[in-house]
């Protein structure tokens, strides 16, 4: 759908009721911010990406229409780029929508126990040199989200959307084997010609300066970690989609009241007077 498409729909949905709407990048960002809505007052409206969520509030405020506001994914903004200052749209707290649930640390510890052996987990904690299954997971998820920030910054079009980081995780699974993933980047990107040792390079000079390792980490590196690491070290069965889902579920209203996010459409919501969110 394009943004003429999102905001036609919306405008035409305005017609029948009092809502307001929030316009959000994909039905996973859905499942994470409905249950903690008044839908009485307000809804939620899935699209194709940021850019088309961007482009339909740029539409929306042209047309005087301001029951509509947006959920888009922090990314680069504030790195590489500006955030951008407009009325009603608000970013995700961390780079995504699923790494936003991700650093809730205690309700992914939880949903790993539920997972995981127990025996084995606690075997595994304690051979990694890390101190938690969380530690671990970001740890694991962090080069990929250095690289990405590479790519991005230096404009090397590196193929790593869908990265397959299970490839990449080293036997005793704390941690990535950096040669073989550097090859597998530089195999994936043949519209890359940076060589192996400037990307190499690269790489070191941004990782070094990084203060805060969760800023770089995906939300879909977060999760595809946490299930290869699960299955392939504490028994799990699930998939990755089932952990997935558990980690957006184990979202609650306490989480909710601490995040800039949902207390930033609370508060759009009360400048329209309405009590969006039924957790605050």
């Amino acid at each position: 759908m394009t943004s003429d498409d999102i905001l036609s729909h919306a405008m035409m949905l305005s017609a029948t009721n009092n809502l307001l709407y929030i316009l959000v990048e994909g039905d996973t960002d859905c499942s994470v911010i409905d249950p903690h809505l008044n839908a009485d007052v307000c809804d939620t409206l899935p699209s194709g990406g940021k850019s088309v969520v961007l482009g339909a509030i740029a539409l929306a405020r042209e047309e005087g229409f301001n029951r509509f506001a947006a959920v888009v994914d922090l990314d680069w903004a504030g790195l590489l780029y500006p955030k951008l200052k407009e009325r009603g749209v608000f970013y995700t707290d961390h780079y995504d929508i699923d790494a936003m649930v991700f650093f809730r640390e205690q309700n992914v510890l939880s949903v790993t126990a539920s997972f995981a052996d127990r025996k084995s987990l606690r075997s595994h904690v304690a051979a990694s040199r890390y101190n938690s299954m969380h530690e671990i997971i970001t740890q694991i998820a962090f080069p990929l989200g250095v690289m990405r920030h590479v790519s991005e910054k230096h404009r090397l079009e590196l193929s790593l959307r869908d990265f397959p980081i299970s490839a990449v995780i080293e036997e005793g699974g704390d941690s990535i084997d950096f040669d073989r993933f550097i090859d597998l980047v530089i195999k994936r990107s043949p519209r890359c010609s940076i060589t192996r040792e400037n990307l190499f390079r690269l790489y070191e000079e941004e990782a070094t300066g990084v203060t805060d390792v969760r800023r770089y980490c995906s939300g879909h590196d977060l999760l595809v970690a946490l299930a290869v690491v699960l299955h392939r070290k504490c028994g799990s069965k699930a998939s990755k989609d089932v952990i997935a889902r558990a980690v957006r579920g184990a979202y609650g209203c306490s989480d909710a009241k601490e995040s800039q996010l949902f207390r930033s459409m609370n508060e759009w919501g009360l400048l329209n007077g309405k009590e969006m969110l039924s957790c605050l």
